[in-house]
């Protein structure tokens, strides 16, 4: 006969076992959005490009919503204030943590697709509805912080100069998400992208 206290005790060990490697994992997706974002630049004829946006969207794949959106919202937001632009945090904040939102939403419903039996449309091994989020989340962007610009400086003509450049790290940012969750659906991370398999 099992002890109940002595199976109860396991499943707690193993649930604290979880939760610390969640914290762990969101602590780490943390920092390198906020490395990614602040050191590891690329110049371009309007300036630079980061890598941080990728890290934002991949956060959105390893981790559950509420840590995704504080790994991806905070990281990028720690980096404006070590930057030296704490204005821009807050909406960084904001802007990043919906990013997450919007690829998590695809995912969700992509997987109940799966579940239910579905097929999936795709393109070169990625689902349409993947694809698709990453596009929205280019435009949320763009648009997110053609709004903040908006706001801080109280001129809406002239963040529209910005746009091109913004529409480009956005467009980075979701490029690299796709490669590395590509490389990482061949590793043990593959069961988080099951529903590509299934598709047309």
């Amino acid at each position: 006969m099992i002890d109940s206290k002595t199976e109860s005790g396991r499943v707690n060990k193993l649930d604290r076992s979880s939760k610390t490697m969640l914290l762990v994992t969101t602590a780490m997706m943390t920092a390198m959005v906020m490395i990614a974002t602040t050191f590891f630049k690329l110049p371009n004829a309007m300036g630079y490009i980061h890598l941080g946006d990728g890290l934002v969207l991949l956060s959105a794949i390893v981790l559950p919503r509420k840590c995704a959106c504080f790994a991806g919202g905070v990281g990028a937001a720690l980096a404006d204030i070590y930057g030296g632009y704490a204005v821009w945090a807050p909406w960084t904040l904001v802007i990043k943590a919906i990013m997450v939102i919007i690829v998590q939403i695809a995912f969700g419903y992509a997987m109940n697709k799966m579940l239910q039996g579905r097929r999936l449309a795709g393109v070169a091994g990625l689902p349409l509805v993947e694809l698709f989020a990453y596009a929205i989340s280019v435009v949320w962007t763009v648009a997110g912080y053609y709004v903040a610009q908006g706001v801080i400086y109280g001129n809406w003509v002239a963040p529209i100069a910005d746009m091109p450049g913004n529409v480009l790290q956005a467009v980075v940012g979701a490029v690299i998400a796709i490669a590395v969750s590509t490389a990482l659906s061949r590793t043990s991370w593959g069961k988080r992208f099951f529903y590509r398999r299934s598709m047309q």
